[in-house]
């Protein structure tokens, strides 16, 4: 289990990315965190100048890229806390997955945009395609924090679960940020039609596979609700004023590329609260990383 020793903060130093900065000072400042500072920066798509341009000017690009970092780094983070800077070459998505595995990361902060609609499900976005590649947890931070004036806090923590080996790594998680954190869980779980009908007692089946998982120390309250999974999970978590919602993901395979179910999906996109997805890969599973030439939605 993680304690959240070493964090990656991918970012393109705009200010909207600085909710995930703060996020990783938050960590550091309560757990001693260490972090890494990385910005990923590639060649224009369509380039105003020749290739062979790019080409001869990638080690200045990379040099200023480099320096602009730096002082993205010294203007919000305080003198006292040592932050890693590193630029890369490469497309962010997979710089941040093979970064996060050379440093060894135990928690990935990224800000994310909270677009929706058709342009962005056939983009994708930079935060989604980090979920289907790493294994290591994410937290996704929203602008929508700002709508609801939420300051940075882990107090009040939602775990939604379904019985399942990744929601035991999810539930997991959320008591050791309840211990860190002195937080309250709220375990969830969102029962569907075939649920009533298949268990005669579904009250006792959550209490049975929950209560052994959770930690005395931790203030908890189990609620079940029935309808749409993701649905649910944003409605309780806004009931409640949750700080986060911890979520499992387990990955599948699609042909050659990996997806994660579409109800974290939803949640991750839609959430007003931070959302920390952890992560299962199917057994035997080994994916190639590629050298490097490294949540508040991207």
């Amino acid at each position: 289990m993680s304690n959240f020793e070493r964090i990656l903060v991918p970012t393109d130093m705009s200010d909207f990315a600085e909710l995930a900065l703060r996020y990783a000072l938050f960590f550091n400042e309560t757990l001693g965190s260490q972090i890494t500072l990385m910005h990923a920066e590639t060649m224009p798509l369509y380039p105003e100048q020749p290739f062979a341009y790019y080409l001869e000017n990638a080690t200045d690009a990379r040099r200023d890229a480099a320096e602009r970092l730096r002082d993205y780094a010294r203007e919000r983070v305080p003198a006292a806390v040592h932050v890693e800077t590193t630029v890369i070459d490469d497309i962010p998505a997979r710089a941040i997955v093979d970064m996060a595995d050379n440093i060894d990361a135990d928690l990935i902060i990224l800000g994310t945009h909270g677009r929706h609609g058709l342009t962005r499900a056939l983009l994708g976005s930079v935060t989604e395609r980090v979920l289907r590649t790493t294994s290591r947890p994410v937290l996704s931070v929203t602008p929508r924090l700002f709508e609801t004036n939420r300051g940075i806090a882990f107090q009040s923590i939602l775990c939604p679960v379904n019985f399942t080996p990744v929601a035991r790594i999810a539930l997991e998680h959320a008591n050791l940020l309840a211990e860190k954190f002195g937080a309250k869980i709220t375990v969830m779980y969102v029962a569907e039609e075939s649920d009533a009908l298949l268990s005669l007692d579904l009250q006792q089946e959550f209490a049975s596979w929950l209560d052994p998982l959770v930690r005395e120390h931790a203030e908890y309250k189990k609620v079940i609700v029935h309808g749409d999974a993701a649905a649910r999970v944003l409605d309780v978590a806004n009931h409640i004023g949750a700080d986060a919602i911890i979520v499992g993901a387990q990955h599948k395979f699609f042909a050659d590329d990996t997806v994660i179910g579409g109800t974290t999906e939803r949640i991750t996109r839609f959430a007003r609260q931070p959302v920390l997805t952890v992560m299962r890969r199917p057994v035997g599973e080994v994916r190639e990383v590629a050298m490097p030439v490294l949540v508040a939605r991207g």
